[in-house]
């Protein structure tokens, strides 16, 4: 049947309307969804420089058109717009909106825009990136820029160069403060350009931007270990390094090498940069010396290059005397990456290729990491030339490294779920037990010098999940390989499972294994989440290993009771004279909730030590169906509530419960409230209490003088109320308020904030001698020095009996 003409054109229309609202923000920028920042900057800078309407001036549409590209852009180069652009498409933008309204000139995109993304020698370092770049225990120098400082355009020629002379040696990195201003700020950049060099500790470079003085600095603050032998200390220096291969340059006494102004090195030996490069290339498989053949003649006859300079490769144990059947190798080249490829490719040794049988049982009994290649009619391979690197590395950890050709593509995909080239660490358990290494090169560079080790606690599962029903603890990480926050956690979650032997760590690719992420309703990446049984507890706090091992520790043993209607009704309803309980009545699905756990958890923690046992912590979860009529019992109607249930003077009274209404939920704010909240003895002190500046009641005081706009006094008095529960019936505690009672602090030579005091006890008829100062506000050090001060006055204390005081109390 024919459409009418109208019916036809409308339905045209809405197809096209369909097809505007429905694109692919990844696709119009022409980008994978795995796009990293500088990646998709790229791709942006690419169509801005032709859809720009500076260029189209005779479109009318143009501007509409650039708005559009560049609200795709603000969306895919934001880490949060774009995990909910991922999850949601267009509709998870909807309270965001699009944005793009406003842009910038054709010549801000040609001429500022992404300074270094074009630059080979300089890593652009974006949010994750950086994290794990300065992390990794690698020395990186750092230019943090704007791409709207003039002085940050003006250093860019030097940079390149400098990153140029240095690649190799150290990573040069460089920071787009317009786009990762979080990054910025968090590391005290305010002014551009300022760089930083971060090794062990971050230090600012503050001299002349020129490379001359760059390149002292660097040289000043790292070690690279360039040997400059000679004859009196070959043998020193040859029994103080690592047993390794050695790459030496020979020059003759003026040969040493140099650049002209295009780079090019002139000369028969490297420059020293070029040694310095090579030093660092080389780290780990190699050491790098140089022999100045003019004024060690000898030493260069000995390792038989004193005819002709140049670098030599010298295999183990042959340098500098080696035998006339040994390899040694001379470089065609003077350049480092150059020697290093070359290197890399003739010297080192291919990885060993074993069989899909071989490695089933190889895995079952030895931890392997295993690189499975697909293509192989390309025997040289970038992942795997790294990968060269390993055996050397990993020979003192006991992990084998080996290569599979997935011919057979259908068992890779089936045991794995690769399609790909990729790197895999087996734990030694078997074949169903290993994790998938995910990221770019940054990371994989990363991944094979320093997490490889840490890698064989961590395993990717795919199938046969049973997390719920598993008897041991399980810490598992649902990511995407394409979601940079997911790509930097893992180191973390990496160091984290090296130091939890008796949890497992696991990952679940959720592109892969949609159904498993379904089924844990998992909406957002990077999700973690500790199976402890029956028990799930989402991850909230910060994606470092410290944030997880204590989550996970406080989890596995909880600083606090969690409470449920039988525990509260027996434990709190019910607790016996002189027990104080502090219960949080919350709900696991309640963002203030989740934002307070890890401050309740540290005030739990805090009691075992501050509170001794005077107050005990709990937490109801009302959003357990069992819980749900205790906390409506309780009137329990917004979360969290803290309330306190202070100590009963008598067996069967009952006191009402107190609510904590400051907003101030940090750890030691809570626990002071919980401490002043109890039945304590400290009195607060007042004028009738003093005659002249004297201390009128002869028995032995601790006083504590204080200021109530004191930060530090507030944060000492529940320290001092603890250290009274240790002096019941032997010393009195007190505390006066000098802003209320200036005259009683002036008098007893008060003049900071906290002040704590001992005043001895004497005889009714005697005046104290001398008043004694406590500096500290630690309470095992103030009961430590009370104990000495009331030493010589026994006779003058009666101690209370301890059943008398449990009856006050």
């Amino acid at each position: 049947m024919k459409l009418p003409k109208l019916n036809l054109v409308c339905f045209v229309f809405i197809l096209q309307l369909t097809y505007c609202f429905g694109e692919d923000y990844y696709e119009v920028l022409g980008v994978s969804k795995d796009a990293s920042l500088k990646q998709i900057r790229k791709a942006f800078k690419k169509l801005a420089l032709t859809m720009h309407p500076d260029k189209n001036v005779n479109d009318p549409e143009a501007h509409n058109k650039f708005i559009k590209i560049n609200g795709i852009y603000e969306v895919l180069k934001d880490e949060d717009l774009r995990k909910k652009y991922d999850q949601f498409g267009e509709e998870g933008l909807k309270e965001n909106g699009r944005g793009g309204g406003r842009y910038e000139s054709y010549n801000y995109y040609r001429d500022e825009f992404g300074i270094y993304d074009d630059d080979p020698d300089v890593v652009t370092l974006d949010g994750s990136d950086f994290d794990a770049a300065v992390k990794s225990g690698e020395t990186w120098f750092v230019n943090f820029y704007s791409p709207r400082c003039s002085h940050c355009h003006d250093l860019a020629p030097t940079w390149r160069k400098f990153a140029e002379e240095l690649s190799g040696a150290i990573n040069i990195g460089a920071v787009n403060c317009h786009d990762n201003r979080w990054t910025c700020n968090q590391k005290g950049v305010h002014s551009f350009p300022s760089l930083l060099i971060f090794y062990h500790q971050p230090i600012k470079y503050m001299g002349d931007r020129s490379k001359k003085d760059l390149m002292k600095f660097v040289l000043e603050h790292v070690n690279i270990d360039v040997v400059d032998l000679w004859d009196g200390n070959i043998a020193e220096e040859i029994s103080s390094h690592p047993k390794l291969p050695w790459v030496v340059s020979f020059c003759g006494g003026d040969a040493e090498a140099h650049e002209d102004e295009d780079g090019e090195i002139i000369g028969d030996c490297p420059s020293r940069n070029t040694r310095m490069k090579m030093a660092g290339l080389l780290k780990d498989i190699a050491n790098v010396g140089s022999i100045d053949c003019g004024t060690s003649p000898e030493l260069c006859k000995r390792a038989n290059a004193s005819k002709k300079a140049g670098v030599y490769y010298f295999p183990l144990d042959t340098f500098p005397e080696p035998k006339k059947n040994d390899r040694i190798h001379s470089f065609s080249s003077l350049d480092a990456r150059e020697i290093y490829s070359e290197f890399m490719l003739q010297l080192m040794p291919s990885l060993t290729k074993v069989t899909v049988t071989k490695l089933e049982k190889l895995v079952s009994r030895q931890a392997t990491l295993a690189f499975f290649q697909f293509d192989t009619t390309n025997d040289v391979d970038v992942k795997e030339t790294n990968l060269k690197k390993l055996p050397q590395l990993l020979k003192d950890h006991n992990i084998d490294v080996v290569k599979v050709y997935c011919n057979n593509t259908r068992w890779c995909f089936d045991n794995f779920h690769i399609s790909q080239d990729a790197v895999l660490v087996f734990k030694g358990t078997g074949i169903e037990e290993y994790e998938i290494h995910h990221g770019e090169d940054l990371y994989f560079k990363l991944f094979i010098k320093y997490q490889v080790k840490q890698s064989i606690h961590l395993i990717s599962y795919f199938k046969h999940i049973y997390l719920k029903e598993s008897n041991q603890p399980w810490f598992v990480d649902f990511f995407a390989p394409w979601c940079p926050p997911c790509r930097a956690l893992l180191p973390e979650l990496r160091k984290a499972s090296t130091s939890l032997l008796n949890i497992k760590f696991g990952t679940v690719d959720c592109t892969s294994f949609s159904s498993i992420c379904e089924k844990f309703k998992i909406h957002s990446y990077p999700t973690t989440m500790l199976f402890n049984q029956s028990v799930v507890t989402e991850y909230n706090g910060q994606h470092n290993s410290h944030g997880i091992l204590e989550f996970v520790q406080d989890l596995i043993s909880p600083p606090y009771e969690h409470l449920n209607p039988e525990s509260f009704k027996d434990k709190v309803l019910r607790r016996g004279v002189g027990v104080t309980w502090i219960v949080d009545f919350y709900a696991k699905w309640c963002g203030p909730c989740k934002a307070m756990l890890p401050a309740w958890r540290q005030m739990a923690k805090k009691s075992i030590k501050l509170l001794e046992g005077v107050v005990k912590v709990g937490a109801v979860d009302c959003a357990i169906p069992t819980n749900n009529q205790l906390c409506k019992t309780q009137g329990v109607n917004a979360y969290p509530e803290i309330r306190l249930f202070p100590s009963k003077k008598k067996p069967r009274s009952n006191p009402l419960y107190k609510v904590y209404t400051d907003w101030n939920r940090q750890a030691l704010a809570m626990a002071g409230w919980a401490i002043e909240s109890t039945n304590h003895d400290v009195k607060d002190m007042t004028m009738e209490d003093f005659d002249r500046g004297q201390l009128i009641d002869k028995q032995a005081w601790l006083l504590d003088f204080y200021a109530p706009w004191c930060g530090p006094c507030m944060a000492f008095s529940p320290k001092f109320i603890l250290t009274s529960f240790r002096f019941v019936g032997r010393v009195k505690f007190g505390k006066v308020n000098c802003q209320q009672f200036p005259s009683i602090c002036s008098q007893a030579g008060v003049n900071a904030y906290p002040s704590v005091k001992f005043y001895h006890p004497v005889k009714s008829d005697e005046k104290r001698s001398s008043v004694k100062s406590i500096t500290s506000q630690d309470p095992d050090e103030i009961t430590q020095l009370v104990e000495q001060f009331i030493q010589p006055y026994k006779h003058l204390i009666k101690k209370k009996s301890s059943q008398k005081k449990k009856d006050e109390l």
